[in-house]
């Protein structure tokens, strides 16, 4: 049969025999008698063995037994068995050093700035100068490697204090490094340059701190583009209208002709945006097209001046000069691979101009090498389509408003010195050096008034630069000669 449960007459008795001295062993396990018939024996021997109380303890014993048997029973307490167990799985070498809650925030601005730096045109050298400058600011430890459309930087996480959770003596943790790799693909937007930079400089002077620092960086990288289509295909048409008369000495129809040609290019540069499969194959197929229309305009037109004024832009002037800057600032490698891909990418732009017209006379080969060049513009008209011809290079950089003065007024020396000196010094080599110098001081001077990047003007006076040294005497048949 089942046993009863322990009653408290019982317990009592049993806490009386604790009571009168008698003692148990720690081994011996004392049962609660059981009240049913078939235990009356032994119940009977152990009211043999427990004597009762003395009356006054009797009901203290009663009281203490009540509670006893009115006690939860010990369960064991989850938590902290769970506490318990992390702690003493606890590996001190898991430890996380606490770090500098900024330092994330500080490397994706590295990481942004380094990012835009090669999007929107920036020299090699400037790019490694200005990166220092903000590690510098940033309390950051870091080395750059720079090459064409790659940025390997090389972090270096600062010391940490981490203090264990078992010992709660700190831990010291040295620097260790971190290697990031920022890719991108170089272009040019001089709007969105001048807005890093300014972006930039707030941060140093303290006026933004690195989370305002950062989101401005963001805002300005997920931003469409400074120049839209209908800007590009303005400005295309517009640099051929102006720069046939004002660089390659054309007539108006010269200019017409290739003011419609510029346009032919612009969509196709925008379909290269939009088609990448096109983008590898764009300038030289522009350039066959170019030069075919202009061999089919033999009677009306003289070919090397419609030839190149639409693909004005797509010279490699300024990449060019690039490549010789970032050589003088002893950054051998990038400006290695600029200078060849300058050199095979102007190649590159003869061959197209070569097979386009090598296209059209096959069919028709007795025509005049040159066309039918005609009387150039009046010089009194570059009055009028200068200022026209810098906005529209502006435009093709990406310039905003606010830069079409300055680049105007950059681009206004150079010319100038060539137009005028061009007549007294007849080597373009020094033309051009004393023009290129020029161009330099008030670039800088700028700086110091608008706190634009010398960049910023300087892309307009050196695309106006390289092929108006050439264009001046109609030269400019050598970029097609050489095949």
């Amino acid at each position: 049969m089942a046993a009863s449960p322990p009653t408290l007459q019982n317990t009592a008795r049993f806490l009386g025999s604790q009571g009168t001295g008698r003692s148990m062993s720690s081994d011996t396990i004392v049962a609660p008698p059981d009240d049913s018939p078939s235990s009356s024996s032994s119940s009977q021997q152990s009211h043999n063995l427990i004597k009762p109380p003395p009356p006054a303890a009797a009901s203290e014993n009663i009281e203490y037994a009540s509670t006893l048997l009115h006690r939860k029973p010990f369960l064991p307490n989850t938590d902290v068995l769970v506490n318990v167990s992390s702690t003493f799985n606890h590996d001190e070498s898991s430890e996380k050093p606490q770090q500098d809650p900024q330092f994330e925030t500080k490397k994706r601005i590295i990481l942004a700035l380094g990012r835009c730096l090669l999007q929107y045109g920036s020299p090699s050298h400037r790019i490694e100068e200005t990166l220092k400058h903000v590690c510098k600011t940033l309390s950051i430890d870091a080395t750059f490697t720079i090459v064409p459309d790659l940025i390997l930087v090389s972090l270096a996480h600062p010391a940490s204090t981490s203090t264990s959770s078992t010992t709660d003596t700190p831990t010291q943790h040295p620097p260790y490094p971190e290697t990031l790799t920022i890719k991108s693909v170089a272009g040019f937007d001089v709007g969105k340059l001048v807005r890093m930079t300014k972006t930039m400089n707030a941060l140093y002077k303290g006026k933004q701190n690195p989370e305002q620092c950062l989101m401005s960086l963001q805002e300005i990288i997920d931003s469409p583009p400074s120049c839209g289509n209908w800007a590009l295909c303005f400005s295309f048409s517009a640099i051929g209208f102006t720069a046939t008369a004002c660089m390659f000495d054309g007539t108006w129809v010269d200019a017409t002709a290739a003011t419609i040609l510029g346009l032919l290019v612009a969509l196709l540069f925008i379909a290269s945006i939009k088609i990448p499969a096109y983008g590898p194959i764009y300038e030289v197929s522009s350039c066959i097209i170019v030069g075919l229309v202009a061999r089919l305009l033999h009677e009306y037109a003289c070919f090397i001046t419609v030839g190149l004024s639409p693909i004005l832009i797509l010279l490699p002037g300024y990449g060019m000069t690039m490549a010789v800057m970032e050589i003088l600032a002893h950054q051998v490698t990038t400006g290695a691979i600029r200078l060849a891909y300058a050199v095979i990418y102007a190649f590159l732009l003869a061959y197209g101009l070569q097979i386009g017209s090598s296209v059209y006379m096959a069919i028709n080969p007795n025509i005049p090498d040159e066309g039918v060049c005609g009387d150039p513009v009046s010089p009194w008209y570059y009055l009028l389509l200068f200022p026209i011809m810098s906005i529209s290079i502006g435009l093709a950089y990406g310039s905003t408003r606010q830069q079409w003065a300055s680049q105007t007024c950059c681009a206004a020396i150079g010319f100038c010195v060539l137009f005028f000196l061009g007549r007294i010094v007849s080597d373009p080599q020094v033309l051009s050096t004393i023009a290129a110098f020029a161009m330099g001081l008030y670039a800088n001077f700028a700086l110091k008034i608008t706190g634009e990047p010398p960049l910023a003007p300087l892309c307009v006076g050196i695309t106006l630069l390289v092929p108006g040294s050439l264009g001046r005497g109609n030269d400019s048949a050598c970029v097609v000669q050489v095949h």
